[in-house]
């Protein structure tokens, strides 16, 4: 970017070498994939966001909150939440729907005892069932989608453009090269074969 502030204009583009017409080439291609990174992104994660969406509706037609009583206290269960810690889970029994009464263990508080009251989700069979994904949970889900994708790209882009840029640089040394070994001896002024003036 600093290449292309200091592009000194039309009169002087006699200056510049092709290296470095090909490098303000690739340098502004590589804005544009930064951009274009930036927009699949965002077009990325809102896509996830509508299906994650979508799919939480049309999940929650199919999901009910009810309050459900326990029967027994809180013992220890077989699994382990996150964190290392052991699981607690109670019997509860539930009626959904009104007419049709279930019982079963469900994860509870540590203190949980009998005969409180106690939120779970089933659905319309009224089998336990996880609850629709929070709103939280489907911005997590939308962000880390539209971080990886621009990511991605953005890096894909990158890497592309170093590498154009370090052969560019490679073959500018080595015609640098070849261009002073043809005017070194003269600017040294080892081609002259009699003392010069200047010489002692």
């Amino acid at each position: 970017m600093h290449r292309m502030k200091r592009d000194p204009g039309p009169e002087n583009t006699s200056l510049r070498r092709p290296a470095d017409r090909t490098r303000s080439r690739w340098l502004v291609a590589l804005l544009l994939s930064s951009l274009a990174a930036v927009v699949c992104g965002v077009l990325a994660g809102l896509a996830v966001w509508d299906a994650d969406s979508r799919a939480a509706q049309e999940l929650a037609r199919h999901r009910h909150p009810i309050t459900a009583t326990t029967v027994s206290a809180a013992e220890p269960g077989t699994g382990s939440q996150s964190g290392g810690r052991t699981e607690t889970v109670a019997q509860v029994v539930w009626h959904y729907p009104a007419t049709a009464t279930h019982t079963g263990k469900i994860s509870v508080p540590l203190q949980t005892r009998a005969g409180e009251s106690v939120q779970l989700w089933v659905d319309d069979a009224g089998t336990v069932a996880e609850a629709p994904r929070s709103g939280a949970d489907r911005g997590v889900s939308a962000a880390f989608a539209g971080v990886s994708v621009a990511c991605v790209i953005a890096l894909s882009a990158g890497a592309a453009v170093h590498f154009r840029l370090r052969l560019v640089e490679v073959r500018s040394l080595a015609r640098w090269e070849r261009d002073w070994e043809v005017v070194e001896p003269v600017w040294s002024g080892r081609t002259r074969s009699e003392p010069g003036p200047d010489d002692d």
